[in-house]
């Protein structure tokens, strides 16, 4: 029987054991040592930035608790109301805050972006609208 087996066995016995029965002393030394789970809670968009340096568009943004974002999606309109994918961008794994950004050649008109994040549990979440114009 594997120790993994062995531990469920020892678990289930602690848990469905009547309180009239003592239990038995147990060594635990053998096992193997406890690696940590991600954290389940979603990442947050706390913050966009947008601005055109050298006729490039640059968004830049933060996250909250990053170790669970798993990818961007970076979406942009020319109208604000129909969104096509601009580009994909991929989560850091390092703790806490995350920092990303995003570029691409900037267009003669205004053109709307949003980030779309994808967290590492499926859950979905979209930035602000964020308004690049060069023209204004």
């Amino acid at each position: 029987m594997t120790k993994y087996a062995t531990i469920i066995i020892l678990v289930l016995r602690l848990l469905y054991q009547p309180s009239h029965i003592q239990a038995q002393s147990t060594s635990f030394t053998n096992l193997s040592p406890v690696t940590a789970i991600p954290s389940t809670f979603p990442s947050k968009i706390t913050g966009v930035k947008a601005s055109i340096t050298r006729n490039n568009v640059v968004l830049n943004w933060v996250t909250v608790d990053n170790e669970s974002a798993d990818q961007f999606e970076i979406e942009k309109s020319t109208d604000g109301q129909h969104f096509v994918m601009a580009a994909l961008v991929f989560g850091t794994d390092e703790p806490r805050n995350g920092k990303y950004e995003f570029y691409e050649k900037a267009i003669k008109q205004k053109v709307v972006y949003r980030i779309k994040l994808i967290s590492k549990n499926k859950t979905t979440e979209y930035s602000t609208l964020i308004e690049v114009n060069p023209e204004a």
